[in-house]
């Protein structure tokens, strides 16, 4: 980008008040999330639990959003500077990095830990008590211990990017997951504490550049929080994948959280919490425990199978291995898009908390479609084909290596040839955290209601991307779009548009 028309965009751009078309990411590319073995030198079990940079690799669509090309990435900030935090991912968490637009589809949002990747990975036990990331003290009333506090990232579409939301004294010891907001202004975030119970576990609302949160929902660990507008106004939905206590209610589910007006609860004063998916299952004890009734039509190729399961094509026996097909299997459900108020696919990892070799162990990993039908939440289909999924009971303990996709995680999509489809992108979930990692898409016709008919009308999930060896790919989202100027602005914008769609060209290729 020669300097004449880096003046030229300069001016455009002051005169303009934003970076109106001035775009580090493309509209319509699609982003993903990735945190990477920062030692590759090292034995690859030593590597988990360690630090490292969180990236932003885009992509542009083609051919109907069936091949991915790599355009450009986005390192987000290792150091601190200003009000702003460094953030950081951990390499070996499976249930971090998710990624999703705001409401208003300006930013991304992520969560991440306040701290330099080095910076932690060099001190470790001596500095931080631990040498994971994840079981970092989170409180500030630690002593002996440096407090790592929680952090957004709210990425614009210009590339900017604000950390000044760290939070301490949430999700303690653990895994902070996901965070989700309408405009900038606020987040409701959502993570694990250090035990079940713990009071710095679930869901918190707190406002962009705040070090401390309101607790919502303290219930249980929670993993997607979204905010949801189906066109009568925005709705709090959550997921969990909970191992109760014994004898309590499992409560593995996707749910709305509200206030008493039906709006988004600010407090946990008047929470209303309305259970979306599954339905209690019959075949099982308990109600709401996170199961369903598993029929031939709802296998994915693990659950329904009985003799001996594989890992890379090599057999292993299982006392697991044996068809649950008129019995009961647990969900994992992680995050959720609704293609419409009555059509919400839901990706599953099919690697349920409430499941062992006993109970389940397989799961309902895939791309789960549920429907409202008569006022009661069905499970039609569980989309699969393309996956190869493994039995996540595979995992060789004494030599964690052995890999394989056991489900899905990450999850967006868009409804699309007049409201008749809908194309949705997952990202998968391996057996371990040394599995290979990818990107998938799949179309789905909103109509169908049987497994045969999406099989015949979309066929299956095809491969976008393959990351490399010792990278994870975590979260997906599509890319922010910069917000329109007021409209009294629209004749300087127009007069200088030439200019900047010149350099958005040019500064997307050299701003990476």
């Amino acid at each position: 980008m020669n300097r004449k028309l880096i003046a030229l965009c300069a001016v455009a751009l002051l005169s303009t008040g934003a970076a109106a078309f001035s775009q580090a990411f493309n509209p319509g590319d699609l982003v993903i999330s990735t945190v990477e073995n920062v030692d590759p030198g090292a034995a690859s079990e030593n590597s988990l639990d360690t630090a490292s940079p969180i990236i932003l690799d885009d992509f542009s669509l083609s051919n109907s959003g069936s091949t991915a090309t790599a355009d450009g990435s986005l390192t987000l900030p290792q150091t601190s500077s200003g009000n702003n935090s460094a953030i950081s991912g951990e390499y070996g968490s499976a249930s971090e990095g998710i990624l999703q637009d705001s409401v208003n589809g300006n930013y991304l949002t992520i969560m991440g830990y306040g701290v330099n990747a080095n910076d932690f990975n060099t001190g470790g036990a001596a500095v931080y008590g631990t040498t994971a990331l994840g079981q970092t003290t989170s409180l500030l009333s630690t002593t002996g211990s440096t407090a790592v506090p929680r952090v957004v990232a709210l990425i614009g579409a210009s590339g900017s990017v604000d950390t000044s939301t760290a939070i301490y004294n949430v999700f303690n010891g653990n895994n902070p997951r996901s965070a989700a907001t309408v405009d900038g202004s606020s987040f409701y975030i959502s993570g694990q504490g250090a035990s079940e119970g713990d009071s710095t576990e679930g869901v918190f609302y707190a406002l962009d550049g705040a070090s401390s949160a309101t607790s919502i929902d303290a219930s249980s660990d929670t993993r997607v929080v979204s905010i949801i507008n189906n066109g009568s106004g925005n709705t709090l939905y959550v997921s969990r994948d909970v191992k109760p206590a014994s004898g309590a209610n499992n409560f593995t589910n996707v749910s709305t959280l509200t206030n008493a007006s039906g709006g988004l609860p600010l407090s946990s004063s008047g929470l209303v919490t309305t259970h979306i998916t599954p339905p209690a299952s019959p075949l099982s004890s308990g109600a709401n425990n996170g199961s369903i009734n598993l029929t031939a039509a709802l296998g994915n190729g693990i659950n329904n199978v009985a003799g001996a399961q594989t890992v890379n094509g090599s057999p292993i026996a299982s006392s697991s291995a044996t068809s649950r097909v008129g019995s009961f299997v647990y969900l994992s459900p992680e995050q959720y898009f609704l293609a419409s108020p009555t059509v919400m696919y839901v990706t599953d990892s099919g690697e349920p908390k409430n499941g062992n070799t006993d109970k389940a162990a397989e799961g309902e990993g895939g791309l789960q479609k549920w429907v409202l039908t008569s006022g009661a939440w069905t499970l039609d289909y569980d989309l699969v084909a393309g996956l190869s999924l493994v039995n996540n009971d595979q995992e060789n303990a004494s030599a964690n290596t052995s890999g394989g996709i056991t489900g899905l995680f990450g999850l967006t999509g868009e409804v699309i040839d007049g409201g008749s489809k809908v194309e949705l992108f997952a990202t998968s979930y391996g057996l371990n955290e040394l599995s290979q990692s990818y990107l998938y898409s799949i179309t789905d016709t909103v109509a169908d209601t049987t497994i045969s008919q999406a099989t015949t009308d979309d066929g299956s999930f095809s491969t976008l991307y393959t990351a490399a060896a010792g990278t994870d790919i975590r979260g997906v989202a599509f890319a922010p779009v910069a917000a329109v100027p007021e409209p009294g602005t629209w004749g300087t914008v127009l007069g200088g548009l030439g200019i900047l769609l010149a350099c958005g060209r040019a500064r997307r290729r050299s701003s990476r």
